[in-house]
């Protein structure tokens, strides 16, 4: 049996107030989940300062397990910004983050963009190292990390002891990747994981929330194309005991009601030790 333990993400609910934060943990609390993963924008919400934000996650009885960035080409935004953040992640016992690469539209890389994010990559995970945080990279739709064989250079390119693998199943479909495949040629290094099912035929994009594109035709675990019994057979085979976070962009039904199909789907599929 299985290792992993369960998350949600809350950015869904929103970024910009405590407020929006409060009922995040409130809804993914009354569901069932006790572990979360934000943003970085929700660190300039609390104006860099944790214990305020360690206090709301103690007054509801749940805890983070990282944060997502994504880079944009501009080294401040990309690697300064981590630095700022760092301490912060720190305070609130973070050991994970995950970096989304560049954003284009609707085509492949070049190879100066992918150096470029590679180069970022590499600032962070040296920056990082000193918290004992890792980057996971993150693939991403719409972005210079979409492809596999883009995948494969980041990843080929990097120290497996400063940057590990943070796949999202949804998003490595709507790149024509094969999920199962390339978590299996990388297990080893998977650390970190968003988990969320897609529609069969291409991606539905919805516009853009916290400095992200998101997507309509996302669904909850279960719902949708992704193998994941395959997935999670690969996560136990190497002893993976970090998160299965599920995720959804856009809720047909709710952020709360999607949030309990996802954890229902996973106590029925997953067995954990």
């Amino acid at each position: 049996m299985g290792k992993a333990k369960f998350a949600y993400t809350i950015w869904q609910w929103g970024t910009d107030s405590k407020e929006q934060f409060q009922q995040a943990l409130r809804d993914i609390t009354e569901v069932g989940f006790d572990t979360f993963e934000s943003v970085k924008t929700s660190i300039n919400v609390f104006d860099g300062q944790p214990q305020p934000f360690l206090q709301i996650c103690r007054d509801y009885g749940v805890r983070p397990n990282g944060f997502y960035f994504h880079l944009n080409g501009d080294w401040d935004n990309d690697v300064e910004d981590v630095r700022r953040k760092l301490p912060f992640m720190a305070a609130c016992d973070i050991h994970r983050m995950n970096v989304q690469a560049t954003g284009v539209q609707g085509r492949p890389a070049t190879q100066a963009e992918l150096d470029y994010d590679l180069k970022a990559i590499n600032a962070i995970s040296e920056m990082a190292k000193a918290y004992d945080i890792m980057p996971c990279l993150h693939p991403h739709y719409n972005t210079t990390v979409m492809y596999e064989s883009e995948i494969d250079f980041i990843m080929q390119n990097t120290d497996p002891a400063l940057v590990a693998f943070g796949p999202d199943t949804a998003h490595m479909t709507a790149g024509k990747c094969d999920p199962v495949a390339v978590i299996r040629r990388y297990a080893d290094r998977v650390k970190f994981t968003h988990l969320k099912d897609i529609t069969s035929g291409g991606v539905e994009a919805a516009g853009m929330q916290a400095g992200v594109e998101v997507y309509t035709n996302f669904r909850e675990l279960g719902e949708g194309i992704v193998n994941f019994p395959a997935i999670f057979a690969i996560l136990d085979e190497v002893g993976y005991d970090g998160y299965l976070t599920a995720e959804l962009d856009r809720s047909r039904f709710g952020n709360k009601e999607s949030a309990a199909m996802s954890l229902a789907y996973l106590m029925k599929n997953y067995r954990r030790d």
